[in-house]
């Protein structure tokens, strides 16, 4: 399998993330990268391990990847043997605002 690949949006709430929490301590947003890139190794190796997205149409095929130390989601699909991250974002703040981007998936 290829990846991942990012949403453009994907990638600048990865990035977001990580600064937000390493303003917040030295080396918590270097810990949230490493938890990240953890999930996204184990979501090459087995994509289907994650749980399914339920606010999404199934036809999406979304799993998701918890890191529960942050409370952050990763949601990410396999398209053209490719992880493709659509969103990462904390489990309590807007939920389902990412819902828009599943138009760029057909």
């Amino acid at each position: 399998m290829k990846g991942p690949r990012f949403f453009r949006e994907a990638l600048a709430e990865y990035e977001d993330a990580a600064a937000y929490y390493e303003m917040q301590a030295p080396g918590l947003g270097d810990r949230l990268v490493c938890m990240i890139d953890e999930a996204l190794a184990l979501a090459m190796e087995f994509p289907l391990a994650g749980k399914r997205v339920e606010d999404a149409p199934a036809r999406y095929e979304l799993r998701q990847q918890v890191l529960a130390v942050f409370d952050i989601k990763v949601i990410y699909t396999v398209r053209d043997d490719t992880l493709l991250v659509v969103a990462v974002f904390h489990g309590h703040r807007r939920p389902g605002y990412w819902l828009e981007r599943l138009q760029k998936l057909g």
